[in-house]
């Protein structure tokens, strides 16, 4: 069967022992599991106990599926799990944490899969692996802020199905990196403000982003960032002067962070799976930011997201 080896990354300002803890202990991952925040209602039973060796974790959700996880070793820089799916599939997978001190306060996280696909699914490997590699970023995300903060500034609403209507808008396309995204989106907008105060056109509401595409297997976006504008606005390349078509769209509201609006996008994709809603390829999602990071806490950003369907 193909096999699945994926990993990721990141840096926690604490101390190895202060996130061993939190990883050992079962009770602590529906607050930071990225697939649980898809899904908080799903059903989870616990096993065992924490920091012990069998203590494990099982899940049934209609979006998250079924299966459970438990610990087959704890070392201080080294923890190993089982992790069984029973539901889409039934599948097993090798789970790990690696714990390396950067400095006396401040770790190196790194999450570790090994599995395989069944046969019958052996073109998904290459997008497979980028979606979970994707799925573990924002899971080490939330822990992240979980363990530095003891809160994670995120929160999205059930999604809504919603009618939205045409915008004109002023829009300059780019391409980035997952990792580099938020500062690559920032430049785009500084571009298209600057604009704006120059005169080439008129701000008439608040800035949105189209995601023309994903390219999960590459780690890589190509979105528009575009800020509404009156139907007679002129621009000259690389700016576009365009208008959004009315559409009909799966919405959800995501409070919080940007670095955790990914959690968002995975809620809002589930739901359209979970209700088999048919998506609008030919227009692509996108969101609105109604408020500016420059006049609130990054807890209470609010952001729009849409996902358009076919009528």
């Amino acid at each position: 069967m193909p096999s699945l080896n994926v990993q990721a990354q990141i840096e926690i300002n604490a101390t190895p022992d202060q996130i061993h803890k939190v990883l050992t202990d079962f009770h602590t991952w529906p607050a930071w599991s990225p697939w649980l925040y898809i899904e908080p209602e799903a059903n989870v039973t616990y096993r065992g106990t924490a920091g012990q060796l069998e203590h494990g974790y099982d899940w049934l959700g209609d979006k998250t599926g079924a299966g459970g996880m438990s610990l087959t070793r704890s070392d201080p820089h080294r923890i190993e799990c089982d992790l069984q799916f029973l539901k889409p599939f039934k599948s097993q997978a090798d789970v790990a944490f690696d714990l390396s001190v950067l400095t006396p306060k401040s770790t190196r996280v790194t999450w570790l899969m090994d599995s395989s696909l069944p046969f019958f699914l052996f073109w998904m490997k290459a997008s497979m692996s980028g979606m979970i590699r994707a799925d573990y970023s924002r899971g080490l995300t939330l822990l992240k802020d979980y363990v530095e903060l003891d809160a994670i500034p995120s929160g999205t609403t059930p999604a809504a199905v919603v009618q939205v209507e045409a915008l004109h808008h002023v829009g300059l396309q780019a391409t980035s990196t997952m990792d580099e995204i938020s500062l690559a989106m920032g430049k785009s907008f500084e571009t298209l403000m600057a604009a704006s105060t120059n005169g080439q056109f008129s701000m008439t509401g608040a800035p949105f982003c189209f995601y023309n595409k994903v390219d999960f297997k590459n780690q890589r976006f190509t979105y528009t960032a575009a800020i509404p504008c009156d139907n007679q606005s002129s621009v000259e390349p690389p700016l576009i002067a365009a208008e959004r078509p009315a559409c009909t769209a799966l919405k959800v509201v995501h409070t919080g962070a940007y670095r955790h609006l990914g959690n968002a996008w995975s809620k809002l994709m589930a739901e359209a799976k979970a209700q088999k809603l048919k998506v609008q390829k030919s227009q692509p999602p996108f969101e609105h930011y109604l408020n500016d990071p420059a006049d609130v806490n990054e807890a209470d950003l609010i952001t729009e997201i849409f996902l358009p369907l076919k009528s």
